[in-house]
């Protein structure tokens, strides 16, 4: 009987073994509010702080059971079943929100995660799923205060930047507007980077060069609402107007952005939440950055054409940051981008139209020279749903934290 007890033992998951998933475990379920949202091209999540523990670790351990990735460890076959994630990096996102009464802002806190892992980044932000906060805060006692005339700024603590957030003042309707690869009209959202540049590193162009080069192919390196490298697809030995299986399972291809991505992210000197740089083993392991731009002449009614790496998977459109972030690039003659943008900024105002899986997006760059003043996009936003997720299992620390907290 031992015998049997050890070999029932061996095959639980660390995750069973540490949170004691067993036939005489007892817990009164965890109730978490949130809201369930989508915005621009991204779903997640969005709770507010208030209703989370303090700890970094229990925050976490909150997020990975919502959305559904391990706790512990990876799992390549994870299909999410167990909770909100669908699979897909631009669905896996969650933001932790406060509010500063002092400064009427919201202060946002942005989590990336990973269906197959069990790590969750706090490095970068979202300027897709920013999109979708002034609609819950419209859905909050708080609108009238944080948001007159339909204006909302946002504090992102993962970049230590302003995000200023307009709506049409038109409450309680809503003026809709509609965007690439989503069917259907739905609230229209403004979103203007204030002072964009160096979000992670310390320079505009953090390695100092508008042009690298690696292995003989030349590069961009930027940083403006994300660290970002930007490579003409010729280079690569592709064209640039592949579709996302033919970027996705080339192998080889793959294997170029990653040593760029590396060598590259070594010389931007990208800051880590905690102050330090990311070394080499970071840069690998990474699933937020540096970002990969492909970038190819524009075939239809664009500027630019564009294959976005968020920066292992292959985005299905581009994201605020990465569009803005190239349109920055092209305001600046002598990058990578520059040499293929046909319109050529020529004020302190440009808006550059970029092609990509589904459509094309438009992004202004509003600049004082080299000094970026606003990198600014419209995206449409949804609640889908606002409620409770339940947790049956949490860890004994998490259980007891909730319950203490409960009692405050």
């Amino acid at each position: 009987m031992e015998f049997l007890k050890i070999i029932i033992k061996k095959n639980l998951t660390k995750n069973q073994l540490i949170h004691g998933n067993n036939m005489k475990k007892r817990s009164f379920p965890i109730r978490i509010p949130l809201y369930y949202v989508r915005g621009g091209t991204s779903t997640g999540i969005v709770l507010l702080q208030k209703h989370l523990p303090e700890k970094k670790a229990l925050k976490e351990e909150i997020l990975k059971i919502i959305m559904g990735v391990p706790l512990y460890g990876n799992s390549e076959n994870n299909k999410q079943l167990h909770g909100l994630g669908r699979e897909t990096t631009t669905s896996n996102k969650a933001f932790i929100i406060d509010i500063d009464y002092q400064s009427n802002k919201v202060i946002s806190t942005f989590a990336q995660l990973e269906k197959e892992s069990h790590t969750v980044s706090w490095e970068v932000n979202c300027g897709n799923m920013t999109s979708a906060i002034p609609l819950v805060i419209r859905d909050l006692p708080e609108e009238k205060r944080l948001m007159p005339e339909g204006k909302l700024t946002i504090y992102n603590t993962n970049t230590h930047k302003n995000i200023l957030c307009t709506m049409a003042n038109v409450s309680p309707q809503y003026q809709l507007a509609s965007m690439p690869d989503v069917i259907g009209d739905f609230p229209e959202v403004n979103l203007s980077f204030e002072d964009p540049a160096c979000s992670k590193t310390e320079a505009l162009f953090p390695t100092g060069n508008l042009i690298d080069e690696i292995n003989d192919i030349p590069v961009t390196c930027i940083d403006v609402t994300v660290p970002m490298i930007i490579i003409n697809a010729e280079s690569l030995g592709i064209t640039g107007y592949e579709n996302f299986n033919e970027i996705k399972n080339n192998q080889v291809l793959q294997e170029k952005i990653m040593e760029i991505r590396v060598n590259m992210g070594m010389k931007m000197g990208i800051g880590k939440r905690n102050g330090e740089v990311m070394n080499e083993k970071d840069l690998k392991e990474s699933i937020t950055q540096p970002k990969i731009a492909i970038i190819a002449p524009p075939l239809y009614e664009g500027d630019i054409t564009i294959r976005y790496l968020t920066p292992k998977n292959v985005h299905l459109s581009v994201a605020v940051s990465g569009g803005c972030c190239l349109a920055a690039a092209c305001c600046f003659p002598g990058t990578v981008a520059s040499n293929i943008y046909y319109a050529h900024c020529i004020n302190d105002h440009s808006t550059v139209r970029i092609e990509h899986l589904s459509g094309i997006s438009e992004f202004s760059i509003t600049h004082e020279g080299e000094y970026i003043k606003y990198a600014s996009a419209q995206r449409n936003a949804q609640i889908l749903m606002k409620g409770e997720f339940f947790i049956y299992n949490p860890s004994d620390e998490l259980e007891k934290a909730m319950k203490a907290f409960k009692c405050k």
